[in-house]
């Protein structure tokens, strides 16, 4: 009979680092693909969705702006439009909820030579400008006027209602069954 010893060593620094690189790498994964399935979710339409469904965007921004990002404890991964891109309208279009302040114009004089706006065009509620070089006098008074005319028009402050279109959360209920197999195996 044949007498083998084996002598092992185990190293609880290495074992925890290789999980915690792991546990990275399987976050940064599961929120890409929620990320991924969020933005295949959201069609580009100038009309709005019906409530209950994702939101439409009518320059792709909302597509652009959803981020995930891994927290500095690698522990956490958030996923969703990013803030100072998006705004809060997003977020009331995930959870629903009333906008009672709408965001003013940047006061602004215009001088001959610069681009500003010379004519309103109403799309609904929405004001959008025709823009163009200014090149008289009364061409940049009236721009400047305009700015100052919208501003106090947007200064109503009436409630604005936002039903619940959520994309966020299915992405996430869509991913549910997916996200163990970012784990599986992945401490080596």
């Amino acid at each position: 009979m044949i007498k083998i010893t084996v002598r092992t060593q185990f190293d609880k620094r290495k074992l925890k680092k290789k999980a915690e690189t792991a546990t990275f790498t399987s976050l940064s994964e599961a929120g890409g693909a929620v990320r991924k399935t969020a933005k295949r979710s959201i069609r580009k339409c100038k009309k709005a969705s019906k409530p209950g469904s994702p939101p439409h965007t009518q320059t792709g921004m909302l597509k652009r702006v959803i981020r995930y990002d891994v927290t500095n404890n690698r522990t956490v991964v958030a996923i969703g439009p990013v803030n100072e891109i998006a705004g809060r309208i997003w977020n009331l279009h995930e959870f629903g909820g009333v906008a009672t302040k709408r965001r003013k114009l940047k006061p602004h004089r215009f001088k001959v030579g610069e681009h500003g706006p010379i004519r309103a065009i109403q799309h609904g509620s929405k004001t959008k400008f025709a823009r163009i070089e200014l090149r008289s006098a009364a061409q940049a008074n009236r721009a400047t006027r305009l700015i100052v005319e919208e501003n106090e028009r947007r200064s109503d402050n009436k409630p604005r209602h936002y039903p619940k279109r959520p994309f966020m959360k299915p992405a996430l209920e869509a991913n549910r069954s997916r996200l163990p197999t970012f784990w599986a195996n992945s401490v080596k």
